[in-house]
């Protein structure tokens, strides 16, 4: 019996639609609905969705969504949000998501293929906060149930053994590891985005030296350490940019430093940031000091500032062995490198146009940082604005009786 392409045709296609049909149906679900709670009820939807267990096989797991109040919602307007919600697994768009691991995400795929990237100073902080706090916590996790309320838990706890920029700082390590993992598309969403952190608490006074207390402590430190100190209070230079200069980033006759490299744990490696590769320009005093410090016949990428090998010194062995003992000697508190960075700035007392200037000295990104950070407020200046407002007042002030003696106080 010979059967027409027609009949072909028909049977071949309801072959391949009922194959269609029946990959498709596990698939599309309308979700159930039901209610909770006692007092305030709410719409509650359950539905399944695909994921891929570590192991790389697919699997379903059941959710649970909180729709809305009872009392807002009819039963069909709760189906529709749910139907909603359920529109890119029905339709096939929906991207199952990786059941891997924190612990094994954090250190199998995002250490080693974006630290790698970052400056290691940088690097460097992430492994310590990684390690320190956040495996700790989300380690056994997995990264797509993790959800914002399992941060916002993880930063309250935190917030109270460390300070309030240290929890400002696992926040931003945080949300970048789950932006990264979004563009993976291990998650579908960065659950770090609108949790709220401490406010940063008011910055303690830092340290700053007087001008005497400079002086006291300068001739107590042999050389290369006295023109070291000189140029850090005289420059506002960072510790790396000092260890880090060669001798052809100083211009000897313009009196300019180039930082253009630095320092950091013995690897040298560009500024931090763009405003921090720049131009400083320092005094007579200091660029007398390098000259007399410079040897006969140094090249251009010998180090200003180096050991007896040639290599860049360690600045918390210089600390420890050379600047605290000459500050005991020189009875003055005890100091490091970023206090000579604060006094430099406090000295500038910084106003109007200055302040853009200083910012630029600095090499910092926003001149707040400048002013909320670095600018200690000096009394004598302060008297000075004190004395300038009153001067704007006086010429008018009327004749007043000074009260408790009834004579007449002239005020010229």
């Amino acid at each position: 019996m010979q059967h027409s392409i027609w009949d072909t045709w028909k049977r071949e296609g309801s072959e391949s639609l009922q194959c269609l049909v029946s990959v498709a149906r596990p698939r599309w679900q309308q979700g159930w609905l039901f209610q909770r709670g006692k007092g305030k009820k709410v719409w509650v939807g359950r539905y399944r969705e695909d994921v891929i267990a570590e192991d790389g096989t697919r699997r379903r797991r059941a959710l649970s969504v909180v729709l809305g109040p009872v009392r807002e919602l009819s039963k069909r307007q709760a189906q529709r949000k749910l139907s909603e919600l359920l529109a890119a697994i029905n339709q096939g768009t929906h991207k199952p998501e990786v059941m891997i691991p924190f612990e094994r995400f954090v250190l199998e795929r995002f250490e080693p293929n974006i630290l790698p990237t970052l400056r290691f100073s940088t690097a460097r902080l992430y492994r310590h906060l990684i390690r320190r706090h956040l495996i700790p916590f989300f380690g056994k996790m997995r990264m797509s149930e993790i959800g914002a309320a399992d941060v916002q838990m993880f930063l309250t706890q935190v917030s109270k053994r460390v300070s309030s920029r240290t929890v400002l700082s696992l926040r931003n390590r945080l949300s970048k590891i789950f932006a990264t993992a979004a563009l993976w598309e291990y998650v579908q969403r960065n659950p770090v985005k609108g949790v709220q952190v401490p406010a940063l608490e008011d910055v303690k006074k830092r340290l700053t030296l007087t001008p005497e207390q400079f002086w006291k402590l300068y001739k107590e430190l042999p050389e290369p350490y006295q023109t070291m100190a000189l140029l850090a209070v005289l420059s506002g230079l960072r510790c790396g940019e000092i260890f880090g200069l060669r001798w052809r980033y100083v211009d000897l006759e313009d009196g300019v430093v180039v930082v253009a490299e630095t320092v950091y744990h013995g690897l040298s490696s560009r500024p931090k940031t763009k405003a921090s590769n720049r131009k400083v320009f320092v005094g007579a005093l200091v660029m007398e000091a390098l000259a007399r410090l410079k040897p006969h016949g140094s090249g251009l990428d010998d180090f200003v500032f180096k050991t007896v090998g040639g290599t860049t010194l360690n600045p918390n062995n210089v600390r420890n062995r050379v600047l605290i003992p000459a500050c005991k000697r020189a009875g003055i508190p005890l100091v490091g490198w970023h206090a000579f960075r604060y006094t430099y700035s406090t000295w500038a007392n910084p106003s109007g146009e200055s302040i853009k200037a200083l910012q630029n000295q600095l090499g910092h990104v926003d001149s707040r940082i400048t002013l909320g950070v670095y600018v200690q407020p000096i009394p004598e200046a302060q008297r000075l604005i004190a004395a300038k407002v009153e001067g704007v007042l006086l010429p008018v002030a009327p004749k007043f009786t000074a009260p408790g003696n009834g004579s007449e106080r002239v005020i010229q």
